[in-house]
């Protein structure tokens, strides 16, 4: 049965979903807060009670505003899909947000996973994860892109998928700082190889698993987004460098308050976060930051 599908956020993922959607026949309203995005774009009031899916593709900063400003339209059987990968300032993943902000027992999903909108778009195969603790749902949200070129499949760990989402991102950046400072592809991969040690021990003492480390949503999403031409996280690290520009306006800037918050006690325990930390936030000189770490 085909599903009438909204997605909200037509960034870079929120287009690329939205077409593989309707390549697979499925019904699909998209909305963006730029007009000019969507040819012939219907009001939210439309759009959103029709809803049987909903895909939020938008920053993880911006869910608050944005559910509060749907929250009157939404059905409470629609079901949520969450695609931000970053915290909230009060700790919480995506996922968690999402669960707590509509009608008791909505169903609520979230998306990781090796995305990079611009070879979906292209047509490249990319590789997804439908986390959620409903079986039934998990299964209907994979189904949607059964025989597109996104291969999705499925988790319950709901709180080890978010974490990796955050991480990944963070290591990320991390790379991009030490290709900035001139690392070399030794030193790069050393990065990486301990950027996957930190992150299964961070998602296991909150609480996540580490199947999903091993994952769509963690090592696989991190080496593609890690070592992709298109990655903003690279480039963001990079930019540190190069230009002197502390990073902002990204899920790993808004992520690293709340994730140090939640690792208070073992900060010194993941010198990767810390480092990637000082240098991206301008706390400390990246090269000073990164050479610590080779120590």
């Amino acid at each position: 049965m085909k599903s009438h599908i909204v997605v909200l956020g037509m960034g870079d993922m929120g287009t690329a979903l939205a077409s593989l959607l309707r390549k697979n026949k499925h019904g699909v309203d998209c909305w963006d807060k730029s007009s000019g995005k969507v040819k012939g774009q219907k009001s939210l009031f439309e759009i959103i009670p029709r809803a049987d899916i909903l895909f939020l593709c938008v920053p993880s900063w911006s869910l608050p505003s944005v559910i509060k400003t749907i929250h009157p339209f939404v059905h409470k059987k629609t079901v949520i899909v969450g695609v931000s990968k970053g915290l909230q300032d009060n700790k919480e993943t995506t996922y968690e947000l999402l669960s707590r902000s509509f009608f008791e027992g909505q169903p609520v999903a979230l998306f990781g996973g090796a995305m990079l909108a611009n070879e979906l778009l292209k047509g490249a195969p990319g590789v997804g994860v439908i986390a959620s603790r409903n079986a039934a749902l998990r299964d209907r949200i994979a189904e949607l892109f059964h025989g597109t070129n996104l291969k999705v499949s499925v988790s319950s760990d709901v709180r080890g998928v978010a974490l990796c989402g955050v991480l990944k991102n963070i290591y990320a950046l991390g790379l991009g700082i030490a290709k900035g400072i001139g690392w070399g592809e030794n030193a790069r991969a050393w990065f990486a190889f301990e950027s996957i040690n930190e992150m299964e021990r961070i998602v296991k003492l909150l609480g996540g698993k580490s199947e999903s480390v091993y994952g769509a949503a963690g090592v696989i999403d991190f080496i593609a987004t890690g070592f992709s031409e298109y990655s903003k996280n690279v480039e963001a690290g990079m930019l540190v460098v190069k230009k002197k520009k502390c990073v902002s306006g990204n899920e790993s800037a808004v992520s690293f308050d709340p994730l140090l918050k939640l690792i208070k006690a073992d900060t010194h325990s993941f010198p990767l976060v810390r480092a990637t930390y000082r240098a991206a936030m301008c706390k400390e000189a990246p090269d000073e930051a990164f050479r610590k770490l080779l120590k």
